[in-house]
């Protein structure tokens, strides 16, 4: 029996098979594709995918993956990891980082997992997202994919935390000391039923 793939296999297998139907799909190869979009007038990623859309007839996400090919997922916004951890916690967010770094590292303990910065989060899955992880003005967020929620005075709702509706809660920590026993079993039961 095949292993279902993991939420980030998926992505990454949705990515090679639209890139292996290019050709099939619009009559081009990527190599051609790629040519296209280095001629583009425009600078800013967000311009250059309407232009392939409008100029070419390209769909945002195989312009998304042209773009990727011929400047870098780096163009796209996709930078090193630890950069975009830097740039999430910056400024006005900065104090937050330690206490980000306390829970991610508790939530690397827990087991096989991964962690995946995005522009206003942190994600973390197991088969599924569990968990994501937003600085605010209130604290630190820490979302979880819970089926069942318990009562706890620092769950607040949270609609969009982590892209989507998994992450119905979030447990919000403003000091070290928030981050005690009950917040970790809070973690431990997410990656569980992730």
């Amino acid at each position: 029996m095949a292993r279902k793939p993991k939420e980030p296999d998926k992505i990454q297998l949705y990515v090679a098979a639209m890139e292996a139907n290019l050709e099939r799909a619009t009559g081009k190869t990527m190599a051609y594709w790629v040519r296209i979009a280095r001629k583009c007038p425009h600078k800013r990623p967000s311009d250059r995918l309407k232009w392939l859309k409008s100029e070419h007839g390209l769909g945002l996400a195989r312009a998304g993956l042209v773009l990727g090919r011929a400047f870098g997922l780096a163009a796209l916004g996709h930078a090193d990891p630890q950069d975009a951890i830097d740039r999430l916690f910056a400024r006005s967010f900065a104090p937050q980082k330690p206490l980000y770094l306390r829970v991610a590292s508790f939530i690397e303990r827990l087991g096989k997992g991964t962690t995946t910065p995005r522009r206003g989060y942190v994600a973390f899955y197991r088969l599924k997202q569990f968990a994501a992880i937003k600085p605010s003005r209130k604290g630190l967020l820490v979302g979880l994919a819970l089926k069942k929620y318990p009562k706890d005075r620092r769950l607040v709702e949270v609609s969009n935390l982590g892209g989507g509706d998994r992450n119905r809660m979030a447990l919000v920590l403003v000091t070290a000391k928030d981050f005690d026993r009950k917040a970790k079993d809070l973690l431990r039961q997410a990656h569980a039923e992730g």
